[in-house]
């Protein structure tokens, strides 16, 4: 592999899946914020909702996220959903659900 393809590769516009991988590092890592988990979170739900993608891993990482907040950082995951109400009325119903089947 030659060096532009590689600098190539660091300057691909991110795909949904980038940005799960993106939150689940901060996450692990301990680094996020409410604010950080909300923007983040936000973009990835939107991206599922307009492109409709039919990916369903990547659906699946999505949800695996929203349950590790729910699981690990409740109190973070409330105030995520408080700031999600103040700017939009509606937050995705799946951050409520108790489906252990996702």
């Amino acid at each position: 592999m030659s060096i532009s393809s590689r600098y190539k590769d660091l300057l691909h516009a991110p795909t949904t899946s980038d940005k799960l991988t993106l939150f689940q590092l901060l996450f692990d890592a301990k680094e996020l914020t409410v604010d950080l988990t909300l923007a983040l979170l936000k973009v990835i739900h939107d991206e599922l909702s307009v492109h409709q993608n039919h990916d369903r891993p990547v659906y699946k990482r999505y949800a695996e996220a929203i349950q590790s907040l729910r699981y690990h950082m409740s109190d973070m995951l409330q105030l995520v959903i408080i700031a999600w109400n103040t700017q939009q009325s509606t937050i995705p119903a799946e951050w409520f659900t108790d489906n252990k089947n996702t």
